[in-house]
């Protein structure tokens, strides 16, 4: 996830370096006008732009989906925006902008994505804004699979045996931990996370190219939407958990909410790697730093690099103890504790007799423990 605030508004709200004046397509700077009045009118209470498209207002609840997507944690309308380029295309135009903010005393920027959007007239005549995704996927094909509906990249061999699974998934989550479901759950599949994150309109994004693996996915909560790649396919585990448990338990303390999602996804691969590859790199790392407390969240052991998660693989260990001493009830106990650490670990104590003074060292053998054997799936 990335997070980032804005460090200056000094410069202009909305800018361009396009030639508007002298463009031979006057629709260029009719569109312009008409993306600068929507990011401009999030700095209002309204939430119904009449910038976008109603059929997508009555579709989705934020219909807006590249600032819904789940890999980000901040509004991108937080940041300065700049117009690059607006490119007629087919029957439409294309809104490439750039999203960042200024840093050290104006001099450099940090950007944080550069999106596409699409403009287009509605059945009025009028030009109204569109989702990239719906656009650029207009020709992938779709399929429905009980309560998901797929839309996959062409060549990818889609396995309907695979999406009842995913079915399977989301009636266990209801049925065994209370998990609000939703009618429908819409799941795009990319080739791979590069892929993914220009089918959702991004032709950069903060971290994008960092992950190792080249794969992944992300959750719009909000919206009900999985997006997956070809690794994970139809049954992407741990983004349906996104989509229905951790939607349904939003409070839920962090080593939680990140931990269940990587204990149902039954491949146990991430990244590149299997999860218990990934725990002899932690357990290498932490054999190197003594002295780290991994009570502490704010222990650099929670970053220590770019291919592994440890808050994922630490809160799987804790789930899965919570899971074999007091089963689903145990797990339903835990998502309505409060997430605050006090009462976090009071659970724990209760529940599974760890003390926080007793969490590091006796995690730290959970985590050696399991470098040689899988943990058992959540089932």
């Amino acid at each position: 996830m990335i997070l980032f605030a804005i460090q200056s508004l000094a410069w202009e709200r909305v800018s361009t370096q396009l030639d508007l004046a002298n463009n031979a397509d006057p629709h260029t700077a009719v569109v312009y006008d008409l993306w600068k009045s929507f990011v401009e009118a999030h700095n209002d209470s309204t939430t119904d732009f009449p910038q976008w498209n109603d059929a997508d207002k009555i579709k989705w609840k934020y219909p807006d989906l590249v600032n819904c997507d789940g890999y980000l944690t901040t509004d991108l309308y937080s940041y300065l925006n700049k117009v690059i380029e607006i490119r007629p295309e087919n029957d439409v135009y294309v809104i490439r902008s750039m999203f960042f903010t200024p840093y050290n005393e104006n001099t450099e920027i940090f950007v944080l994505a550069i999106t596409n959007h699409i403009a287009k007239k509605d059945e009025n005549g009028e030009f109204r804004l569109y989702n990239w995704i719906d656009y650029f996927t207009r020709n992938w094909p779709r399929k429905a699979v009980g309560v998901f509906d797929y839309c996959y990249y062409p060549g990818f061999d889609f396995n309907e045996d695979v999406a009842r699974e995913a079915n399977n998934t989301v009636t266990m989550f209801r049925d065994k931990l209370n998990a609000n479901v939703p009618e429908r759950i819409t799941h795009f599949i990319a080739p791979n996370l590069d892929e993914e994150f220009k089918t959702k309109g991004f032709d950069y994004v903060a971290g994008m190219g960092d992950q190792m693996g080249n794969t992944g996915g992300s959750t719009d909560m909000n919206n009900f939407i999985v997006y997956g790649d070809s690794v994970h396919g139809e049954n992407f585990e741990h983004e349906i958990c996104r989509a229905t448990l951790n939607a349904t338990y939003p409070n839920v303390h962090f080593l939680l909410n990140q931990g269940i999602a990587f204990y149902v996804h039954q491949n146990q691969r991430e990244f590149g790697l299997t999860h218990r590859q990934h725990y002899q790199r932690m357990n290498d790392w932490l054999k190197a730093h003594p002295d780290e407390d991994i009570a502490n969240y704010y222990s650099s052991f929670y970053i220590m690099d770019n291919q592994t998660a440890p808050t994922y693989l630490v809160g799987k260990i804790v789930c899965y103890e919570l899971y074999k001493k007091g089963g689903y009830d145990a797990l339903k106990r835990a998502f309505n504790t409060k997430p605050s650490e006090e009462d976090f670990f009071a659970f724990l104590k209760k529940e599974i007799g760890i003390d926080q003074k007793d969490f590091n060292q006796w995690m730290r053998k959970q985590i050696a423990k399991y470098t040689t054997q899988d943990i058992p799936p959540l089932r």
